[in-house]
């Protein structure tokens, strides 16, 4: 794999810790590669909490799900918009990747029923009209969760097991996944830094005033 240039980064909240956002413009193929510990830091050099986003095709071969790898299911699509996330913490934990993914997941419903798209969201997954929207898994390593998620500009290339809908058949023009990928990673970013501010004005539970 190339390193490729993130065209920006971003830090949202201007905190030093803050998670970084990074767009990338060339485009990439999503092979299950990019959500292996350090991607960013090692193919963006985009160090630290991160959410990458950028757009590219889908062709899974590094599956991390094992129901998918024992159904043998091809996870695959011919044009999306890829978020790719890292959170560090000691130790990572694969409940957390879960619960930062489904944040993830609302996250993406919001922005696009901005855009008119209304979807319901069964699990991790959003779908229109019964229709798939988006793939997504998550998992940790022993030093960070990491997460991805892809919606698809279009529903060309997918299995037909996987019946799957696209930004463009939802008339949604796929030229504009710059600006909808860069709103849902800064309404994400936003989120999981209110929590972090929340965490350290709350006082713990016996540890109040006597």
């Amino acid at each position: 794999m190339n390193v490729v240039d993130a065209t920006s980064i971003t830090n949202i909240t201007g905190s030093v810790n803050a998670m970084r956002l990074a767009v990338v413009d060339t485009p990439m193929l999503y092979d299950g590669s990019q959500i292996n510990p350090l991607w960013a830091y090692e193919y963006q050099d985009v160090r630290g909490d991160s959410i990458v986003v950028f757009r590219g095709a889908m062709d899974v071969r590094d599956i991390k799900d094992v129901e998918d790898e024992k159904n043998k299911k091809a996870i695959r699509g011919s044009d999306l918009i890829h978020f790719i996330v890292e959170r560090f913490d000691s130790p990572a934990g694969i409940r957390q990747a879960y619960y930062l993914q489904r944040m993830l997941v609302v996250c993406i419903q919001d922005v696009l029923r901005n855009y008119g798209v209304s979807s319901e969201r069964m699990g991790d997954d959003l779908f229109v009209d019964g229709k798939k929207l988006t793939v997504s898994i998550a998992t940790a390593g022993i030093s960070s969760e990491k997460i991805h998620c892809g919606i698809n500009l279009t529903g060309k290339g997918t299995p037909p097991e996987a019946s799957a809908i696209g930004l463009y058949e939802l008339g949604i023009d796929p030229n504009l996944w710059k600006d909808i990928g860069k709103e849902i990673a800064e309404r994400f970013v936003f989120e999981v830094e209110d929590i972090e501010s929340d965490i350290c004005k709350t006082r713990c539970l016996n540890g109040g005033k006597l």
